[in-house]
C-alpha cells in the first residue's frame, strides 16, 4: 500500500491496513483498464478470491455507475512481494 500511494500514476490508495485486500484509484477507466491488460503476474478477475492475486475494475460491471471509474482493486495472493511490486510497477508505468 505505502509502495502504491507514492507511485506517480496512483490517485489514492484505499487501504484499511490488517488486510490483504486494497484498492487503487487511477485517474480514469481508460488508464485503470490500462493498467489491467498491462498485469502480468496479477490475474484480472471479477472474484476476488483464491491463492492469486488479482485485480477487478469494478465500476466496469453495470450496476455499480457509484463506484470511481479509475477504482482498481487488488486482492493479494501468496505470490512473491517483490514479484508482485515489480508487475504493479510495469502496469502503472505503462500508463501515459
Amino acid at each position: 500500500a505505502e509502495r502504491l500511494a507514492g507511485h506517480p500514476a496512483v490517485r489514492a490508495v484505499r487501504y484499511p491496513g490488517g488486510g490483504a485486500m486494497l484498492a487503487v484509484e487511477l485517474p480514469d477507466a481508460e488508464s485503470a483498464d490500462a493498467v489491467c491488460a498491462a498485469l502480468r503476474l496479477v490475474h484480472h478477475a471479477t472474484s476476488l478470491g483464491g491463492v492469486e492475486t488479482t485485480a477487478e475494475r469494478r465500476a466496469a460491471r453495470s450496476g455499480d455507475a457509484h463506484v470511481p471509474a479509475g477504482l482498481v482493486r487488488l486482492s493479494v495472493g501468496l505470490e512473491d512481494p517483490e514479484d508482485l511490486w515489480a508487475d504493479l510497477d510495469q502496469a502503472l508505468r505503462s500508463v501515459k
